[in-house]
């Protein structure tokens, strides 16, 4: 009976203190000392997770990227508590809101959203999260803390923290430290009173923070742009599956005027270009314009949607908007044309969080130009590098083995003669940098192939893959060709030379589909007039040594007869002073053609030049 006792007992202190236990998350109460209730001391701090923040330095008006990661690929973890606090005090401040979908706000103190926790114990390899400094801070600094869970006798409690410092701040006559970004920004906040969720930091980069309300039926939405430059967009989409195509988009335009213009748009699929929503029939809901203006840098773009109504069609190209419909946003950004009109986006980027227009809901987007710049660097040295191979290492190897088989005779480079030494070492060179040029835009692009919705893009990528399935043939002929003098050396010559031919006629015609590109947005006058010069004088340069060696050759041909005629000549001078007319005249093409070989090279390395200086700047 006794040991029945005991193993219920056993039991219930079992039970108790896994049923302490929070699978979705840690309870408001355990903020203050950040320790889960299971019972089980700290492990020894670990490398295997990291803190993150996208700042070391704030302003009142910022808002902080926190991320968790695992150091590799298996250091997941099942919970997570974040929390801000001040340093002297140890005071929860701020606010958070939710970026991964495997997490929740945590009300500390009873105050709402000043901490993130799970929501389940599932297993994560990285948790995101947004901080929004409180409006007065009261501490020289501030300490994000993390504790992380494992299993639930594994925790780490104080060994995860980084410390944010306030910048640009004044000390007031009561001690409280305030922000002086958020001093510069009250005057404009009194001006527009409408306008109180706080907006992204005033930086180089993009950011968004887009806010909205529901009330009776009606969705207030107000979106605050930091940084839009001259004829850029900024675009909210709503999606239902993440990816583009068949979504409701919301655009905000800063235009040439340096005025500020709202559209609705829908998006019908893929990168099919976006039209507006007043040529569909009941897209969904009914749109207010409210705020369209430029104020301290900041666009406003603000709306409200009503009037929802369900669709009597059964089928439709895409579902209408719906205030009960969870989305995901989209944010994308983009250039004006010098008519105001979208073109394609330079950048978009699908969030995790659902969104719904009948709840409140709040999406902050910070586009870092840095990473950007990094992105299209890489389209950028894709193009500078397949400019240099194709139009100035490709044109000057075919050149070389057409036109100069013949030409210094006597003069060797590296036992071989010259052209062939030169295009042997041109032509490997060739199919190395275009793989690696290859290489960029498959990183570029993700190692996702280009739709079709985009035509200049899928021909260019088209075009592009028949070049470089060329430029890998052209070396494996090479190395398995026969002996000059076999029977069938003539087969291996002509494919050679097609194969060659046509990759460097593809080459131009990828650079002309190339000028398309909207994320370049290119002046005409100045990238046409380089191709088209480029195309204008290959042909040109063929003609050139064509003549050469057909003027040449006639000129030969003529002495030789008079050869013939001579030789009946007693004196027998006649052979030796022809032989004489022969070398000189060889001597001399061989010059002619040596100075016009430098002046393609000249052209094609200015020409090249030009154009990779036009891309690079785009």
């Amino acid at each position: 009976m006794k040991s029945s006792i005991y193993r219920l007992f056993f039991f219930f202190i079992i039970y108790i203190k896994h049923g302490y236990n929070y699978p979705t998350g840690a309870p408001d109460t355990i903020c203050g000392t950040m320790t889960p209730g299971h019972g089980v001391s700290s492990q020894t701090c670990s490398s295997k997770y990291t803190l993150k923040s996208d700042k070391s330095q704030y302003s009142t008006s910022d808002v902080i990227h926190i991320t968790v990661n695992g150091s590799t690929s298996t250091d997941v973890f099942e919970g997570v508590l974040l929390v801000a606090k001040t340093q002297t005090s140890g005071q929860v401040i701020g606010t958070w809101v939710v970026v991964s979908p495997t997490t929740r706000v945590v009300n500390c103190n009873g105050v709402s959203n000043t901490g993130i926790t799970h929501i389940s114990n599932d297993n994560k390899l990285s948790v995101e999260a947004l901080w929004y400094p409180p409006a007065t801070i009261t501490d020289p600094n501030t300490i994000i803390r993390a504790t992380i869970v494992t299993a639930f006798s594994t925790i780490y409690v104080n060994c995860f923290s980084i410390t944010l410092n306030p910048k640009q701040a004044n000390i007031s006559s009561n001690g409280t430290t305030v922000s002086s970004s958020m001093t510069a920004m009250s005057s404009s906040a009194i001006a527009s009173p409408t306008t109180t969720t706080p907006i992204v930091s005033q930086t180089s980069d993009v950011g968004v923070n887009i806010n909205w309300t529901y009330t009776n039926g009606l969705t207030s939405v107000k979106m605050q742009i930091n940084n839009l430059k001259t004829s850029q967009w900024l675009a909210l989409g709503l999606s239902l599956d993440q990816q583009m195509g068949e979504d409701h988009i919301f655009v905000c335009k800063h235009l040439a005027d340096n005025t500020v213009a709202l559209e609705r748009r829908i998006n019908p699929g893929g990168h099919t270009p976006p039209v507006l929503a007043s040529t569909i029939a009941n897209p969904g809901g009914t749109l207010n314009i409210i705020t369209q203006k430029l104020e301290n840098g900041i666009a406003f773009c603000e709306f409200t949607l009503s009037n929802f109504t369900s669709s009597t069609r059964r089928k439709r190209a895409i579902s209408v908007l719906s205030q009960s419909t969870p989305y995901y946003p989209l944010i994308a950004i983009g250039n004006l044309d010098s008519s105001n009109q979208m073109m394609q986006h330079a950048s978009e980027t699908a969030l995790s969080q659902n969104v719904q227009l009948n709840q409140q809901t709040k999406v902050v987007y910070n586009i870092d130009g840095s990473g950007d710049s990094a992105q299209s660097n890489l389209m950028k040295a894709h193009g500078i590098i397949m400019i240099f191979t194709w139009i100035l290492f490709v044109s000057t190897g075919i050149i070389l083995a057409r036109y100069f088989k013949q030409t210094w005779p006597n003069k060797k480079l590296c036992g071989h003669p010259i052209w062939f030494a030169v295009h042997r070492a041109l032509m490997p060179c060739t199919a190395l940098l275009t793989i690696i040029a290859f290489i960029l835009i498959l990183v570029y692009e993700k190692g996702k192939w280009i739709e079709k919705d985009e035509q200049p893009e899928f021909a260019h990528s088209i075009v592009g893959i028949i070049v470089i399935c060329f430029v890998i043939i052209q070396p494996i002929m090479a190395l398995f060709r026969c002996k000059p003098d076999a029977d069938y050396r003539f087969i291996f010559n002509y494919l050679h030379r097609f194969v060659g031919i046509s990759a460097l006629i593809l080459s131009i015609v990828a650079m002309f589909l190339a000028m398309f590109f909207t994320q370049f947005n290119f002046k005409a006058t100045k990238v046409w007039g380089i191709l088209v010069a480029w195309s204008c004088w290959l042909p040109i340069i063929f003609i050139i040594f064509w003549f050469i060696d057909f003027h040449y050759k006639q000129e030969t041909t003529e002495v030789r007869k008079a050869d013939s005629y001579d030789m009946n000549d007693v004196q027998r001078n006649g052979p030796v002073q022809i032989n004489t007319v022969e070398v000189v005249n060889n001597t001399k093409k061989d010059r002619i053609k040596g100075i016009f070989l430098l002046i393609h090279i000249m052209v094609a390395l200015g020409l090249a030049l030009a154009l990779a200086i036009v891309v690079g700047k785009a």
